[in-house]
C-alpha cells in the first residue's frame, strides 16, 4: 500500500514562492473549498499528478504550470511511504528537476528521464497515470470515467489494479527477445551456410588434392620402374662393354715388350748401318787413294793384301746389309703387330668412353630414382598447404558444430517462448486471473450502486464490456443513463477499482480525491447516500472532497481547507 504523507509546492499555478504544504494524513475527511481559479485544483489534483507522473490532472499544458508572475523556481514534492520505505518525489520546472529520494538518499539518475519516470511507476508506485485516476481521484473537469475509456485503456486499468501488468511487461520483453531471437536465428542460419559452404569448399579442395597426389604418386611410381628398366639396361650394357674391353685389354698386353724389341731392333739397325757406312768408307778410301797418307808412298791397289782387305770388308758389309733386311722384315712385322695392337687399343678407349657415358647415364637414372622416392615420401609425409587445409577444415568444422549446437539451443528457446507468449497474451494467464477476480468486481460494484440507491445489475464482461439490466430485466448501456446515474454508476466503479487493490495490495492507496463530485449531477438522495459510503470506508483511506457547496456540506467532514487569492497568489487556510 502507497500511504500519502505530504505534498508542498511552490510557484506552481497561482501560487507563490513560498512552499505551501498539505498533510494527507491528519483527517478521515477533508472538505475543500474556494472560489474559482483559488487554486484548489492545483493544490490537490495537480501537484500530486505532475509530482508523480510529470503531467497535471487537467489539461493544462505544462509550460503554464509555472507562476506567471515569478516565472521560475517552480518545485512540487510528493512524499508517501511504501512500507518502511521513504520516499520524496521532487520534480521543479525553471531549473528543469526530477529527482527520486528512497530513505534520504538519491536514487541513481544516470537513466534518461523517460527511463528514469518508467522506474517510478514500474518499480515504486507499480502504476501508471491512468491507473491512479481511476482509484484515487474522481474529478469533473478532465477525468475520463472507466466506462468511456477504450477498450485497451480499460484493460490497462483492470491489469494494473490486479498487478498483473507485470505479464503485460513480460509480454513486450517477451516480444523483444523473440525478435532477437528471429534475428539470431537468422544470423545463425547465414553463419552456418557460409561455413557450410566454406567447409565444402576446403573438402573438395583437400580431396583433389589427395586424388592429385595420388596420381602424382602413380606417375612418379611409374617414371621409377621405367628408370628402374633403363638403370638395369644401363648395367648389362657397362657389364658387356667392360668385358669387352678386358678381353681386348689381355690383346694388348705384349705392346710394351713390342715396343722394346722395336727399340732394340731399331738401334741394331743404326749400329749396322753404321758399321756399313764405315765399311763404305774404307772401301771408298781403297778406292780413292793413290798415296799412303802416312809415308806418302803410292798404293798398290792390284796387291794381294788390298785386295784381301777390300774383299773382306765388301763381304762383312754384304753381311751386314743382309741383316739389316732380315732386322727390317722383322721390325716391319712387329710394327704391324703394333699397330694393330694400338688400334684395338683404340677400340678399348671408345668402349671406355662409351662405358663412361652410360655410367653417367646410370648415375643420372639412379639419381632420378632418388628424387622420385623423395618426391613421393614428401608426398606421402607431406606438412605442406593441405595439413593447413586440414587445420583450417578442423577449425571451420568445430566453429560449425557450435553454431548448430547454439542455434539448436536457440530454437529451443524460441519454443518456450512460444509456450510463454500463449500463456502472457491477453487470452493467457491474464484472462484466468480476470476470470476470477470479474465476479468480486461485478459483485462490488454492484454493492456500491446499491448503497447510493441505484438498483440495476450491472456486469462487465472479460472485455469490459458492461451489461446492466434493470429491475424489469431490460437491457441498458452506460450511455443510456442520465448524467446522474453515469456517476452512480462511475462513483461504484472507482470504489470498486478501490477495493479490489485493496484486496490485492497492487494500486491501494490511502487517498481519495473527488473534484466537484457533490456539485454536478447528484440529487440529494444519491449525495446523502455517497456521504455515508464516503464516511463508511474513512478510516485508512483519507478522503478529500472538492466542492463549492461548503455551506452544505461543511458540517459532514472532519476538516474544512478553503483557499483564497490575495494580489493574484493563492493562499491555503485550514479552517
Amino acid at each position: 500500500m502507497i500511504t500519502f504523507t505530504k505534498t508542498r509546492f511552490k510557484n506552481f499555478g497561482s501560487f507563490g514562492n513560498s512552499f505551501t504544504e498539505i498533510d494527507l494524513c491528519k483527517d478521515r475527511t477533508t472538505l475543500v473549498s474556494g472560489g474559482n481559479g483559488n487554486g484548489k485544483s492545483f493544490a490537490f489534483l495537480d501537484s500530486i499528478t505532475y509530482g508523480l507522473f510529470g503531467k497535471p490532472f487537467r489539461k493544462i499544458n505544462i509550460p503554464q504550470l509555472v507562476n506567471s508572475i515569478n516565472e521560475k523556481n517552480c518545485l512540487v514534492e510528493v512524499e508517501f511511504n511504501i512500507g518502511s520505505d521513504e520516499y520524496l518525489i521532487r520534480r521543479g520546472i525553471v531549473p528543469k528537476v526530477f529527482e527520486i529520494h528512497k530513505n534520504g538518499q538519491l536514487v541513481n539518475q544516470t537513466a534518461k528521464a523517460k527511463d528514469y519516470q518508467r522506474y517510478l511507476e514500474e518499480h515504486i508506485l507499480k502504476m501508471n497515470y491512468k491507473s491512479f485516476t481511476q482509484v484515487v481521484i474522481l474529478g469533473s473537469s478532465s477525468f475520463v470515467p472507466f466506462m468511456q475509456l477504450p477498450a485497451a485503456d480499460r484493460r490497462a486499468v483492470i491489469e494494473d489494479i490486479l498487478d498483473i501488468n507485470v505479464f503485460s511487461v513480460m509480454n513486450q520483453i517477451l516480444k523483444s527477445r523473440i525478435s532477437t531471437n528471429k534475428e539470431e536465428l537468422r544470423e545463425y542460419e547465414y553463419k552456418i551456410d557460409v561455413l557450410k559452404e566454406k567447409v565444402d569448399v576446403i573438402r573438395r579442395y583437400i580431396d583433389a588434392e589427395k586424388e592429385k597426389n595420388k596420381e602424382t604418386i602413380t606417375r612418379k611410381q611409374s617414371d621409377i620402374d621405367k628408370t628402374k628398366q633403363v638403370v638395369l639396361s644401363l648395367n648389362e650394357s657397362i657389364e658387356s662393354l667392360s668385358n669387352q674391353a678386358n678381353k681386348l685389354l689381355e690383346e694388348t698386353k705384349s705392346e710394351q715388350d713390342i715396343v722394346k724389341k722395336l727399340s732394340k731392333m731399331e738401334t741394331l739397325k743404326s749400329q749396322m748401318n753404321r758399321n756399313i757406312k764405315k765399311i763404305d768408307d774404307d772401301l771408298k778410301f781403297f778406292d780413292e787413294i793413290e798415296d799412303c797418307p802416312t809415308c806418302m808412298q803410292r798404293v798398290d791397289k792390284d796387291s794381294e793384301s788390298i785386295k784381301t782387305y777390300v774383299q773382306s770388308k765388301a763381304d762383312k758389309a754384304d753381311t751386314i746389309k743382309k741383316g739389316i733386311r732380315d732386322i727390317e722384315v722383322l721390325i716391319e712385322q712387329e710394327t704391324k703387330t703394333l699397330t694393330e695392337i694400338r688400334n684395338t687399343l683404340g677400340k678399348v678407349s671408345d668402349i671406355q668412353l662409351e662405358v663412361s657415358e652410360k655410367n653417367k647415364q646410370l648415375f643420372s637414372a639412379n639419381n632420378h630414382i632418388k628424387q622420385l622416392e623423395q618426391d613421393i615420401n614428401e608426398i606421402k609425409n607431406s606438412k605442406n598447404q593441405t595439413d593447413d587445409e586440414k587445420k583450417k577444415l578442423d577449425d571451420l568444422q568445430n566453429q560449425y558444430d557450435k553454431l548448430v549446437l547454439d542455434k539448436k539451443h536457440l530454437v529451443e528457446d524460441r519454443h518456450y517462448y512460444d509456450i510463454a507468449g500463449t500463456i502472457l497474451k491477453d487470452g493467457g494467464i491474464k484472462r484466468k486471473i480476470i476470470q476470477h477476480y470479474l465476479p468480486i468486481m461485478n459483485k462490488l460494484i454492484n454493492k456500491f450502486l446499491t448503497s447510493m440507491d441505484f438498483f440495476a445489475n450491472f456486469t462487465l464482461d472479460e472485455e469490459f464490456n458492461e451489461t446492466i439490466k434493470s429491475r424489469h430485466r431490460d437491457t441498458f448501456s452506460y450511455m443510456s443513463f442520465s448524467e446522474g446515474e453515469k456517476l452512480r454508476i462511475d462513483l461504484a466503479l472507482l470504489l470498486a477499482w478501490r477495493e479490489v487493490a485493496r484486496i490485492k495490495n497492487s494500486a491501494n492507496t490511502n487517498i481519495l480525491i473527488l473534484d466537484e463530485v457533490f456539485d454536478s449531477s447528484l440529487d440529494a438522495v444519491g449525495t446523502d447516500e455517497f456521504l455515508k459510503l464516503l464516511q463508511s470506508i474513512a478510516g485508512e483511506t483519507h478522503i478529500f472532497v472538492i466542492s463549492h457547496k461548503a455551506d452544505q456540506l461543511i458540517d459532514k467532514f472532519d476538516a474544512n481547507v478553503s483557499f483564497t487569492k490575495k494580489n493574484n497568489f493563492s493562499k491555503m487556510v485550514v479552517n
